[in-house]
């Protein structure tokens, strides 16, 4: 078993036609591609990702992060907030593990070219994660799993960056994938009125809580081979969603393992929906 949040090097990946069961129809016609590096545009605005570490003023917790702005943002056109939830794999302390996996995609210039969008990366600490619960179960119940110390720092950061940047309050987003595509699903949850768009990548979350997120603009993907986060986790969401009257978007990837972000974080159109995403005043 892959650890959680980690990608595989040791094979080329092939081309994979994208399609569902019977019962999740897949809505997105992307094919994975080998293994790239991230965007010549995406690694050049590294220089752009500033290092900074936020202290939770309640928790006293110390949570590193990177910052991209474009330089668009202004009091006349505020941006939209992007936060971004790394994996398992990518906690820690040097601040610079959470940009792996395909992130950089998210602040590539064809990405950010209708829509500038800043993006927070906050990095996890080893020994924590952004949902209080054991990923390979797929599910839990979010009414007894108190929210994260990371969590709450990271809704803490989010609050500090619109007091700093002009921000448009209507177009708060999230995604993450592994750990933080459950932490995408739960935050969601929690603040259901919060976000205008979120993209959960091989997580879970308590399909209970359906009704109180079944408006709020959601795209799933995961593998059905993915041994480390069962399929069903996310298959559970979308039919709890769909159930309860909402409209998610759900690609799963026929033969694909748990890293399925080098499907979702590499394709245009994928990109183009979530930062494109606006709640309504």
């Amino acid at each position: 078993m892959l650890p959680f949040g980690a990608i595989s090097t040791a094979r080329r990946l092939l081309p994979l036609l994208l399609s569902a069961l019977p019962t999740f129809a897949c809505l997105s016609t992307s094919t994975a591609r080998g293994p790239a590096e991230p965007p010549a545009d995406a690694r050049n605005a590294m220089t752009d990702l500033k290092a900074q570490v936020f202290t939770d003023p309640d928790s006293g917790l110390a949570l590193p992060y990177r910052l991209f702005v474009p330089p668009s943002c202004t009091a006349e056109t505020p941006c939209g907030l992007l936060l971004f939830l790394h994996g398992a794999g990518e906690r820690g302390s040097e601040n610079q593990a959470q940009l792996g996996n395909d992130a950089l995609g998210l602040i590539g210039l064809a990405a950010q070219a209708e829509n500038p969008t800043i993006v927070v990366y906050p990095q996890c600490p080893l020994d924590m994660q952004w949902v209080n619960a054991p990923w390979a179960d797929g599910t839990y119940a979010l009414a007894h799993t108190p929210i994260s110390k990371p969590m709450a720092a990271a809704l803490k950061l989010l609050a500090s960056l619109q007091a700093k940047f002009p921000v448009d309050p209507h177009r708060l987003l999230v995604t993450g994938l592994s750990m933080g595509g459950f932490g995408t699903w739960d935050i969601v949850a929690r603040y259901p009125t919060m976000f205008a768009g979120a993209l959960a990548l091989c997580g879970g979350g308590d399909p209970s809580s359906a009704p109180v997120i079944r408006d709020v603009p959601v795209w799933a993907f995961h593998g059905d081979q993915d041994p480390t986060v069962p399929v069903r986790s996310s298959r559970k969401m979308i039919q709890a969603l769909r159930q309860a009257g909402g409209n998610p978007r759900y690609t799963e990837v026929v033969g694909r393992g748990h890293d399925v972000w080098t499907v979702a974080y590499r394709d245009a159109e994928v990109l183009h929906w979530l930062l494109s995403q606006r709640r309504a005043p």
